[in-house]
Formats: C-alpha cells, structure tokens, sequence
C-alpha cells in the first residue's frame, strides 16, 4: 500500500527517484502512520533507516545503484548496528570484515533488527581494525541472499509484530569490496552516528502519533 501510494519517494531526494521532502516528511509520516499502528510506521522507516549510512556515506556509484529501489519501494533495507553483547556500547562490537582480494568476509551477530527476513538488503557494520575502536569500524551493504547470511528465529514481541525482528547471522560471509560504504575503510562509526541523528527525530514523532 506504500509503494501503492508513492509514501516511499517521500524519504527521499529527487536525485534518486523521490521527492526530495527532506527530514520533515519523515517525522510528519512517522506520527501520522504510528497513530494507526506503529508496527507498520516502524516496518515503513525501517527501510529509511537502511538508507541512510548509504545518504550520508555513499560513494555517488553506491548511491545510485541501491537509492532508487527504494525510492519506488520495488525493494526494502535495514539497518544492523546492534548485538547480543552490544546495544549502545558501539566499540564492543564483536562482528568482524577481513579484507580478502576484492571482497571482505563478514562473521558475527546483529541483534534485534527491524525487518531482518523481509528486507532484500542491509548496512551492517564490522570491525575491520579491532586495535581502533570506533575508529575500526566500518559500514557494508549485503544482499539478503548472499551465501553466508542467515537469519535467527522471528521474536515473539509484545507489539510492533508488523515488523520482523531476527538476528543477523554471518559465518564466512563474502561481500564485494564495491559494497564497503563510501568505499573507505574504518569511517563507520561517522556513518552510523550520522544516520542514528537523522533518524531519532522520527522515532520521538513515532511516539508521539502511538500516544495520540
């Protein structure tokens, strides 16, 4: 119904197919859509949330080739910062991407992604240089079907079931080194600070629209 009704171009610039409203759009839509149901607001700006480390990091080539798919809502992203034994504490994250001839294998856990299963791609990020900290850290788009990924067993929640949430599962996962956001090594940590600014004034207009 989305898609039908052109929503998704909303949450994004002309450039790549959308309508270049800008941030308002997103927190005006977010109370909007969660004062009907905020399992469906939340599956609906998940796919924004994916997007932005590519808005806000992408090198043009990435931005034109995974942007428009979404802006027409033909396909859906997610974002994978989270884990098991890291939430808000970002330098203990224990997923890694060794650099091997022109890809990078991904090993590790993302927990509590929103729209893990349904979405045809995610920016996950990784360690790549464990001895930097957040200064080791970087941000790669992976295909849902890649070999490799796997998805842990839907979440049995209290609410927001409109959205799947699983875990996102990486064992000797091969990932073009073309999909290392911003094509540069160990600036992730910019990448997902920048996204998670952007998108908190959605997740407020959210709680505002459930609270009406």
């Amino acid at each position: 119904k989305f898609k039908e009704a052109g929503l998704f171009s909303a949450l994004f610039e002309e450039e790549y197919g959308g309508l270049g409203m800008g941030l308002m759009a997103s927190i005006v839509l977010s109370e909007e859509i969660a004062y009907g149901c905020l399992g469906v607001g939340t599956a609906f700006l998940a796919t924004k949330l994916g997007a932005l480390p590519i808005e806000v990091g992408g090198t043009p080539e990435q931005k034109k080739k995974w942007l428009p798919d979404l802006a027409s809502g033909d396909k859906i992203c997610a974002f994978g910062l989270t884990e098991p034994n890291a939430g808000s504490d970002v330098p203990a994250l224990r997923t890694t991407a060794v650099k091997k001839g022109s890809s990078y294998i991904l090993n590790g856990t993302k927990q509590w992604i929103s729209g893990a299963g349904q979405a045809n791609f995610y920016t996950v990020f990784a360690m790549t240089n464990k001895e930097r900290g957040t200064r080791g850290i970087s941000c790669f788009i992976v295909e849902k079907d890649t070999p490799g990924f796997s998805f842990g067993k839907k979440e049995d929640k209290l609410g927001i079931r409109c959205s799947e949430t699983r875990q996102l599962i990486f064992e000797d996962c091969e990932v073009p080194a073309e999909n290392l956001v911003g094509g540069t090594e160990n600036v992730g940590f910019l990448h997902g600070l920048k996204t998670l600014n952007l998108s908190r004034p959605a997740v407020a207009a959210s709680a505002v629209g459930l609270g009406q």
